[in-house]
């Protein structure tokens, strides 16, 4: 390949706690320590959408290519016009839906459930609902459009009793008529979704996503964020389910932030300059919604 088109690249600094140790414990167990402690992390991920939308209020945090059928953009050209979001812009946008959430009476123990794929509503409603301290439930896009008899859906909806159920449309309709439970509010970016009871078909309480938007924040919001700690639940994340029924598994403030600083000593150009993923990995696995949309949370990116 001729140098004027090769792939340029430059290095990338990692950092010292790849270096490791091997402790053997009883019973032949063998534990891998790095030698470098970890260091002074935040006590909540939200601190970090907090820091940067006051140390770099207009740099895009998330954006979305306005992509025609074609593939084209917009006005005709590859990769089209682009829908960003600030990260001051998504700190008011996370304050104004946590507003929303907490009037419709979302809790620790009435959480917010997401069957969509990834998008922008999708990320707001996550970080909006980490502000006010309500629990989120990512869930496979698959168990609502794919299954037939929504099994794990119906098993993850019980176990987490959502108040909010968000879907993107219409699309989610036989999904959500199915296992929603009947004082879930359900939230959609588009359309509306009919509701059939034993005596008739009626129309299943839905709210669209800009009126969460429109929603004024006040006192409340502050108050419920100020609740907020290190062992505050972020979410609930379930596993797949390959074996038996998907297991929820609880994620907390510490263990994210802790997680992203790990992944910060041990990736150190994370800091050198704000990170830019372009997005796909689906959120509702730990990789894509905690490893990839939290070093860019974390970093600045």
């Amino acid at each position: 390949m001729p140098a004027s088109t090769a792939p340029r690249y430059r290095a990338a600094r990692v950092g010292g706690c790849l270096a490791a140790t091997l402790e053997a414990l009883p019973g032949g167990v063998q534990v891998l320590r790095s030698t470098e402690a970890l260091q002074t992390y935040p006590a909540r991920l939200s601190d970090r959408l907090e820091h940067w939308a006051a140390v770099a209020p207009d740099r895009t945090f998330a954006a979305r290519s306005a992509s025609t059928p074609d593939g084209l953009g917009a006005q005709g050209g590859q990769g089209g016009d682009w829908q960003r979001i600030s990260f001051a812009q998504m700190l008011q946008r996370a304050r104004s839906v946590g507003q929303a959430l907490l009037d419709l009476g979302a809790t620790v123990d009435r959480p917010v459930a997401m069957l969509s794929d990834n998008d922008l509503e999708h990320l707001t409603l996550q970080l909006a609902a980490m502000w006010v301290g309500v629990p989120f439930v990512p869930v496979s896009p698959a168990y609502s459009l794919l299954s037939q008899d929504h099994a794990k859906l119906r098993h993850i909806v019980a176990t987490c009793t959502p108040k909010v159920i968000f879907a993107s449309g219409p699309a989610y309709a036989q999904a959500i008529a199915a296992v929603a439970p009947n004082d879930a509010m359900t939230v959609l970016t588009e359309g509306n979704i009919e509701g059939r009871t034993e005596s008739r078909t009626e129309s299943r309480k839905t709210l669209p996503f800009s009126a969460l938007l429109a929603t004024e924040p006040t006192a409340a919001v502050d108050a419920a964020h100020a609740a907020t700690g290190p062992d505050t639940i972020v979410k609930f994340l379930f596993t797949s389910g390959s074996t038996k029924n998907p297991k929820g598994v609880v994620n907390t403030h510490r263990m994210m932030c802790a997680n992203l600083q790990m992944a910060l000593q041990a990736m150190a150009f994370l800091g050198d300059e704000p990170p830019v993923l372009v997005d796909w990995l689906p959120w509702n696995h730990t990789f894509g919604g905690n490893q990839n949309v939290g070093i860019c949370l974390y970093n600045g990116g």
